[in-house]
């Protein structure tokens, strides 16, 4: 290596940190939407389970509640199924990923966004993923959880079937560098 292009001591110290910091801790998605079971047969669920698969290969810890044992505590547990996501979110949760597409999802979408606005926004990011059909509707959801989400986090209108994840996953990993490196990651 030449002269020029040798790392300082200091760089070679902080490369270093970074590399323990990235192995040993993950960025925690939690990814709703529709079940992965109707992936063969649903637009958003495919989407669902696509991101989980891009996610999971830019090494994010991706959290889909029914399918990774968040439900199975609810049950165990006596508890309700909103507050149990809620709790996780705020204990574990680094990002918030929302594929609207159901009735269930437009109930978190509601949820979740209050939740978001009042308690989360600061530590915790949302992206809200909707179909290009309410894009332009006058209604209750553009007007208030969807509003807030893109105030407070970013919203995406696509068609599920053939929706670019590239600018989220971009989002997450910028996201989880700034975690990783701020007050509420590494080096504190």
């Amino acid at each position: 290596m030449s002269e020029k292009n040798k790392l300082k001591k200091s760089v070679e110290i902080f490369s270093k940190d970074l590399e323990e910091v990235f192995e040993n801790r993950k960025f925690v998605v939690f990814l709703c939407g529709p079940t992965l079971d109707i992936a063969d047969k649903n637009n958003a669920a495919a989407l669902r389970k696509r991101l989980k698969e891009e996610l999971e290969a830019e090494d994010f810890d991706v959290v889909l509640g029914e399918d990774d044992g968040l439900e199975a505590l609810r049950k165990k547990f006596s508890g309700m199924a909103h507050e149990n996501e809620l709790q996780f979110i705020q204990a574990h949760g680094n990002a918030v990923v929302l594929i609207a597409s159901s009735v269930g999802s437009f109930c978190e979408l509601g949820l979740f966004s209050h939740q978001h606005v009042h308690a989360n926004a600061r530590k915790t990011d949302f992206i809200l993923i909707m179909d290009e059909k309410f894009k332009d509707d006058v209604s209750y959801m553009n007007e208030g959880p969807a509003k807030a989400i893109n105030t407070f986090g970013k919203l995406m209108h696509c068609d599920f079937s053939d929706f670019d994840t590239s600018a989220l996953i971009d989002r997450l990993k910028t996201r989880r560098h700034v975690w990783f490196t701020s007050g509420t990651g590494a080096f504190t």
